[in-house]
């Protein structure tokens, strides 16, 4: 267990408190000053490493249009609609920022510079100053899932504190203003304070002592919902945060918040072959985030290079793959039957189709069906509008799927054998192959895995076997 102290060094405090006197507000600085206690949790030591640009966890894959259609105010702030009104989010304004900081990055308009600014400055202007730190207050209330308590105006959230520290990162990166790199200093300590039920807070320890940087803190008893995918968000702002400045306490909040993830997404997150679960309160299967839980987990392989965090990626993946895609099925010669099913995986519907040599259809999904396997969604042929299940050698999708790449590259173990990987083009039509034999249990470099023409497959990058991608089968290991 690390005990931890972010009291400030006392001369620092003397001088803000001296210059606060002179201001005529010396009260206010004197109790945002105080002692802020400790934060103890578990740490299991992970250390942090520098990525490109384009592997940033807080930049935003997706890109911010130049017409925003979603809720906004006349000076171009996002907004959240509730009960026909129009409230401040400071994680949607902080993911708008992102988007568009996005945009700005590759097409150098500053309308979208601007308009990032413009959310980053709103939260600016609506700040908290509590013990020395700033806060981003949320004034409506919010109405959790069934069985957790309604969060009462005011409140604040951990998410948004680590993505608003995101955007002055970032935001000072751009434009070398310091009033950015102040706010991230200032936002980056409401991270490392203890719970306080009197003041604004979004960090705390649970029982088994690991610490959450908490989406839905609940000021009455200092605890929290433990929500994955915000906990995770947040990170990606110390990570931020440390690019800047290498702070070493930037450093401990981050391995002790990846020691969490570690922990409780394999046991009480992930679901085998189904999607992963919200939160540790409220338990329901979330597809959406669990395709975030997946983006978030190979990017915490990329700022850690822990091996634990690409086999959360490649679990996650497995249980329930991102489903819509356009591509390409090869039906081989024979019948094959499509299905229809309900949500909880019953067959309401069936159709066969038979082929006197092999035939490609369109389809617009690779997905999981509960309690069964990966099906396609045909779209076009014979089979439209059934899903077929993925079988290699009968049913294959051509080509890439659900690809990820693996920067500094992974290891995979490969037991005594014969192994023939493949070259392909753009199309999945194989284009090269080699076969290795190995007489004694190896390990084998690779960069991606993916599923390729209907078969796990990992892109070799050491000996005879690079540039080509492998199949994978019971001599071959991931993790």
């Amino acid at each position: 267990m690390i005990k931890l102290r972010w009291s400030r060094p006392a001369r620092w405090t003397a001088a803000v408190l001296f210059v606060g006197l002179l201001a005529g507000v010396a009260p206010m600085l004197a109790a945002c000053n105080r002692s802020d206690g400790d934060l103890e949790f578990k740490r299991d030591g992970y250390q942090l490493h520098g990525v490109s640009a384009e592997a940033l966890p807080s930049k935003e894959e997706e890109p911010a249009p130049l017409v925003d259609a979603g809720q906004h105010d006349d000076q171009g702030v996002r907004m959240f609609k509730k009960d026909d009104k129009l409230w401040d989010h400071p994680v949607a304004q902080a993911q708008w920022a992102l988007r568009n900081l996005t945009s700005w990055e590759a097409t150098n308009d500053r309308r979208y510079l601007d308009r990032a600014i413009a959310n980053a400055q709103r939260n600016l202007d609506r700040r908290v100053e509590s013990r020395g730190a700033w806060w981003y207050p949320y004034e409506f209330d919010l109405t959790r899932c069934k069985g957790r308590p309604v969060i009462k105006a005011t409140w604040y959230s951990g998410m948004s504190q680590g993505q608003l520290l995101s955007v002055f990162v970032r935001l000072f990166e751009e434009t070398g203003d310091a009033k950015w790199k102040e706010a991230a200093d200032k936002t980056f300590l409401s991270l490392t304070l203890p719970p306080d039920e009197k003041a604004p807070w979004a960090v705390w320890t649970d029982p088994d002592g690991y610490l959450w940087l908490e989406e839905y803190p609940e000021s009455d008893a200092l605890r929290g919902e433990r929500v994955m995918n915000g906990h995770i968000f947040s990170m990606f702002g110390v990570y931020d945060y440390w690019r800047i400045t290498k702070d070493s306490r930037a450093v401990t909040i981050f391995d002790g918040a990846a020691s969490t993830v570690r922990r409780y997404l394999p046991s009480k997150i992930r679901v085998e072959d189904w999607a992963s679960r919200y939160s540790i309160k409220c338990t329901h299967n979330h597809v959406k985030y669990h395709q975030v839980h997946t983006r978030q987990t190979l990017s915490l392989y990329g700022v850690t290079h822990a091996p634990a965090f690409a086999e959360l990626a490649y679990n996650l993946r497995s249980d329930y793959p991102v489903p819509d895609l356009k591509g390409t099925v090869q039906f081989e010669a024979g019948t094959h039957k499509g299905y229809t099913f309900d949500v909880k995986g019953a067959v309401t519907g069936e159709k066969s189709a038979s082929f006197s040599k092999p035939t490609r259809a369109a389809v617009d999904q690779r997905i999981r069906v509960r309690n069964r396997g990966i099906y396609y969604r045909v779209t076009g042929g014979a089979l439209a509008g059934y899903l077929v299940p993925e079988e290699y050698g009968q049913r294959v999708l051509l080509g890439k799927a659900v690809e990820h790449r693996y920067v500094p590259a992974r290891e995979i173990k490969v037991a005594p054998g014969s192994y023939t990987a493949y070259a392909y083009d753009d199309t999945g039509k194989v284009v090269g192959s080699k076969e290795v034999k190995v007489d004694a249990a190896s390990t084998f470099s690779v960069q991606a895995s993916a599923w390729v023409n209907g078969r796990l497959s990992y892109e070799v990058t050491s000996g005879d076997l690079t540039g080509h991608w492998l199949p994978h089968d019971t001599g071959i290991t991931f993790s």
